[in-house]
């Protein structure tokens, strides 16, 4: 059935009176004289402050949310201003450092590669300095090549080149860093050069004024440059070098090509052959940065030329290890309040392995998610009370809150589930039941008392993670290379389940189970001085949970040592620990059992390695070596169960662990086919137009079951065009008919001719397909075929 429903006018109702109420005769004449004068009529008058004052309105939004860097309050505009202006406050206070810990930290990577490089420019040309010295000179010339393979990562390539750059100048070598998409041919890449060559000439000669004979030299180079191509020579170079040579002594001229895929080859080419012409007279240094692989240079260049180089290759892709040193300052070592749950986690590091090793994505999508947490969170100013030591990590200190938190802020902490069990987990005794109930009904107490101890449970957490993570390390180092994980997948371990659940955890204890006396002692060695290493460390967490870490840690040593003298109570602890609720005459009788197994050192059963399979392991040691061994084990296995338990079990993780995947996957890894065709499938929702809302809310016909799921699959004239097109395509297999396309096109547009008083022409429908269909071949939902001429191929399917 045609839908026939037509939007009915205000005036149009027959149960209510209409007024026409006309200007006075005053008015009239006033309208009339001020059209006369040129004037606006006064409802052109009142239009125009209309406009007037939404213009102003829009001035004054726009200059509230730029007033405090976007920053506005939160609470539906209920939040203390005292508390907005804290949020930018502490992000400005977070960030900055932050930010300048890691450019220090890929600049620390990267510093084995550039020196590398810097060496190489150093030690060039020293043949051709000791023919000057009166040495056979060699029968061909050669121009010195650095190629530098920076990776995938092209965004980084930029820190990484100009940090060589640097270095390369404080060596006192005249340097230009060039890049394609300005050396499009050869006079301009001279052009580039030259210009570059000359500021360091300007900055030297400033440097040593005192010598006349510079400063004339960088005088008459400017006149020589400001020429238009005849003034970019190569000859103007060597007449410069062999005036400034004398006196910069070991220094070199190095061309840095950053993107030598982008390059043109005849350009390079022809640079190539030019440079080593002048080798003799200016020592020039060609530095190749690669992203892709080796080869390209033999795929690109000319063997006449490759044969004027002496190559010699260097690595400065190094961002695993720059993403694994990011990570255990900005995650690890709580160097940073705000941390990652697992998801966001997963994501961040998702982005970097599978897509571009990218460290500037890598901060990125760190800021975007540290913004997201002071801009719209409002309980990010809790992160005011926890201090800072000297080395960057968050302190055990807590401090009291700049400001006075709101109730709404209040409310929002307590609805927390961590909160409601860390309360819940204080109303066994008399006192620890008034205290809940203090939390829950009085607000100054919540903040001036609860708060700080949760933050000091949080803090506390993070620092004994921190030492589990290190303890981990430790024991990778006695596993083969191939079972040692990095870091970040460390990490992943620890944020995304217990720890003791992956199959990490059964790798490494039993690692651990196999080693013998000397190699746990070396291991007991090695996490003493982790734990001694953290000695300012509030390890408080840990000790809630009946678990003393250093205790632990001194006691595996002197076990070691000294097998002889175990403590006693240590059977009583671990038969206390292991069975619970068994019998005490069953707890004696198996350890009975225990000491005959341990006392007959020659044959040992299948059922005896059951009950202690370090016997396996280690049949020249001493039955006290072996249960000291054993000892150990479960001494590491304890500490470290408790170290690197979940985040989940600390109250205040649901605000500073950050876990909105969902955003920072839709703002960094956007797929646009999806959103394509969810724009072109559900058009009412991304064009919101009223015909097609008013079609999809209420359609005659259409039953409740759809009208619920809020699909609705029929195709309206009111569409777009490429909306109607695409959804008919979707009807259609593999080969789609132009003929029958476009009868079910026109099919659909002539519904529209019955609400309209004249009629669409078919050259116009025509012309309207035509536009849909190129429209569609453009997005790349089809494409033509040679098989059938008045046929188009789909190409996409799903969605």
């Amino acid at each position: 059935m045609v839908d026939t429903y037509q939007p009915m006018d205000v005036f149009d109702s027959m149960t209510e009176s209409t007024f026409i109420l006309k200007p006075a005769l005053h008015q009239q004449k006033q309208q009339i004289q001020r059209q006369k004068q040129g004037k606006p009529t006064l409802k052109q008058a009142r239009a125009n402050s209309k406009r007037t004052s939404a213009a102003a309105e829009d001035s004054s939004e726009h200059s509230d949310l730029t007033a405090n860097d976007g920053y506005v309050p939160l609470f539906q505009g209920k939040e203390p201003i005292e508390s907005m202006r804290l949020r930018q406050r502490l992000f400005d206070q977070m960030w900055t450092p932050l930010e300048q810990r890691l450019v220090d930290i890929e600049r620390k990577v990267n510093n084995a590669g550039v020196s590398e490089v810097c060496r190489f420019v150093d030690s060039s040309y020293q043949r051709v300095e000791s023919v000057e010295k009166g040495q056979l000179a060699a029968p061909f010339a050669e121009t010195a090549a650095a190629v530098v393979f920076s990776g995938v990562n092209t965004g980084d390539h930029s820190n990484m080149f100009h940090s060589l750059q640097e270095q390369l100048a404080v060596d006192g070598h005249y340097v230009a860093l060039l890049e394609s998409q300005y050396c499009s041919s050869l006079p301009t890449m001279l052009k580039c050069l030259l210009d570059q060559i000359y500021e360091c000439i300007s900055i030297d000669s400033s440097k040593s004024s005192n010598n006349k004979e510079t400063a004339a030299t960088a005088a008459a180079l400017p006149a020589s440059i400001g020429a238009k191509a005849i003034g970019y020579d190569m000859s103007l170079l060597r007449l410069w070098w062999s005036q400034i040579s004398t006196r910069k002594q070991g220094s070199r001229v190095v061309v840095i090509l950053q993107d030598f895929e982008g390059f043109a080859p005849m350009v390079v080419d022809d640079f190539i052959r030019i440079a080593t012409n002048y080798c003799h007279e200016i020592p020039i240094v060609v530095v190749f940065g690669l992203a892709t692989s080796y080869e390209i240079i033999h795929q690109s260049l000319t063997k006449a030329s490759i044969s004027m180089l002496n190559v010699e290759r260097f690595n400065l892709q190094r961002s695993k290890q720059c993403i694994d040193a990011a990570i255990r300052s900005v995650f690890v070592d709580s160097a940073s309040v705000l941390c990652f749950g697992a998801e966001a986690y997963k994501s961040l590091l998702d982005q970097f392995l599978l897509y571009n090793f990218s460290i500037s994505g890598f901060v990125k999508k760190l800021k975007f998610a540290a913004m997201d947490f002071y801009y719209a969170q409002p309980l990010s100013v809790l992160s005011a009370m926890v201090g800072s030591s000297r080395d960057g990590c968050a302190s055990a200190a807590i401090s009291d809150c700049p400001i006075r938190l709101s109730r709404n802020q209040t409310e929002l902490i307590r609805m927390q589930r961590s909160v409601q069990r860390f309360l819940d987990s204080r109303m066994d005794g008399a006192n620890d039941r008034k205290y809940a109930i203090q939390a829950l009904v009085n607000d100054d107490f919540f903040q001036d008392t609860v708060i700080p101890d949760m933050l000091r449970q949080l803090v506390s957490y993070r620092q004994s993670y921190s030492l589990g993570i290190a303890m981990v390390l430790g024991i990778q180092d006695y596993l083969p290379q191939s079972l040692q994980k990095p870091l970040r997948t460390l990490h992943y371990y620890g944020i995304s389940q217990p720890f003791d659940d992956c199959a990490h955890w059964k790798t490494l204890f039993a690692a651990v189970r196999r080693m013998k006396a000397p190699e746990m002692a070396q291991l007991v060695q090695k996490l003493e001085a982790v734990v001694s290493a953290a000695v300012n460390a509030d390890l408080s967490f840990a000790g809630s949970k009946g678990v003393d870490i250093r205790a632990l840690v001194r006691k595996a040593a002197a076990l070691i040592a000294d097998p002889e003298a175990q403590p006693q109570d240590d059977d009583k602890d671990k038969d206390k620990d292991s069975s619970d609720d068994d019998d005490n005459d069953k707890v004696q009788e198996e350890k009975v059992k225990t000491q005959s197994v341990l006392s007959s050192k020659r044959i040992r059963t299948r059922t005896d390695m059951e009950n202690c399979p370090f016997l396996l392991f280690d049949k020249d040691s001493s039955d006290q070596m072996l249960r000291a061994l054993d000892k150990c084990c479960g001494y590491i296995e304890s500490v470290l169960r408790v170290c690197l338990s979940s985040y989940q079990t600390v109250p205040l993780h649901e605000i500073f662990y950050y876990k909105h995947s969902l955003l920072l996957d839709t703002t960094f890894s956007p797929q646009p086919r999806a959103a394509v065709q969810a724009a072109l499938g559900k058009t009412q929702y991304y064009i919101d137009c009223d015909c097609c809302k008013s079609t999809f809310q209420n359609p005659d016909g259409l039953g409740g079951d759809e009208q619920d799921s809020g699909e609705d699959h029929r195709i309206m004239p009111s569409m777009s065009d490429t909306s109607i097109a695409y959804r008919l395509h979707q009807e259609c297999g593999r080969m789609i008919n132009l003929y029958d396309w476009f009868s079910a096109f026109s099919s659909v547009v002539e519904q529209e001719d019955s609400f309209a008083q004249e009629g669409t022409s078919q050259s116009e429908i025509q012309a309207r397909f035509l536009r849909a269909v190129e429209e569609m071949r453009f997005l790349g939902f089809i494409k033509s075929t040679q098989r059938k001429t008045d046929h188009v191929v789909r190409l996409t399917w799903g969605m």
